[in-house]
Parts: C-alpha cells; sequence; structure tokens
C-alpha cells in the first residue's frame, strides 16, 4: 500500500494501521477501496485537523482508524461501527488524565462532530464526522 498523505499531518498508512490485521493475517484491512480513502480524508481534514489545533498543534495519537469488516469483528466491534467507513478515529494520548481532558477541550469548542465518546473510562477517544447530519452526540460507555 501506498502511503498516501490524507491531510496535513495524516496518512493513510496511520489511518488503516493495525496489530491485530497484521497479526491475524487480514490483508483486507490495508487495501481499503477509494470510496474509504475519500471518507479518510475527509475525517482527516474537517476533524482531526481541527483536534490537532485544539491540541495545541501538537500531535494526537490515533490508536484506531479504518477498520475493514473483518477487522472489526476480530476486535469486538459493532456492525455498525464508523470505523468500517473510515468515518471514524479512536485517540489515545497514554493516560486516562490526559485522555479526559482533550475529552472535555473538544466537548467544550465549536467543533463539529457525529459523535464524541469516552471508552471505558477515557480509556480512549472516539471521535467520527459524517458528510452531513453529525448528530453532536456526546456518549459515556463504562
Amino acid at each position: 500500500m501506498e502511503n498516501i498523505a490524507l491531510s496535513p499531518h495524516f496518512t493513510l498508512h496511520e489511518l488503516v494501521a493495525s496489530q491485530t490485521a497484521t497479526r491475524k493475517g487480514i490483508t483486507q484491512q490495508f487495501e481499503p477501496g477509494q470510496d474509504i480513502i475519500d471518507n479518510l480524508r475527509f475525517l482527516c481534514i474537517e476533524l482531526l485537523e481541527k483536534l490537532r489545533e485544539l491540541n495545541g498543534n501538537k500531535p494526537i495519537h490515533l490508536s484506531s482508524g479504518y477498520r475493514c469488516p473483518e477487522l472489526n469483528k476480530a476486535v469486538g466491534g459493532v456492525s455498525t461501527s464508523q470505523h468500517v467507513s473510515g468515518q471514524a478515529a479512536d485517540i489515545d494520548f497514554g493516560s486516562k488524565q490526559a485522555n479526559r481532558e482533550f475529552f472535555d477541550k473538544v466537548k467544550a469548542s465549536t467543533i463539529v462532530f457525529d459523535q464524541l465518546i469516552n471508552e471505558y473510562d477515557y480509556s480512549w477517544v472516539h471521535v467520527s464526522l459524517k458528510r452531513d447530519h453529525n448528530r453532536m452526540q456526546i456518549v459515556n460507555i463504562a
């Protein structure tokens, strides 16, 4: 797979990276279709770049981006996960405190998102964006 720049600070490689897919030999994870690439580009430009700016223009660590259906099933994702359509990313700053601070910053900002999810007491933060009809939904998953 060619490492395509999706936006100034995010690449396709970064958005499809998966240790689970590599370990389980799920090769389709690394060959997304053009519709998925287009969604990932939109996600990066319209949400992830804005979140990076909100973070003082410091890098944000993506622990999960796109997941092909087979990978999504392997990691226990729900079948309706926006990760499968290239519309979501999980962010992890390495500590629950840092994740909580980031979550609160996003929540207080004017940045448009579909979902902002605190997953498992700030183990990571899920963000998603659709092309239209974004719900600005804030969720806590225990």
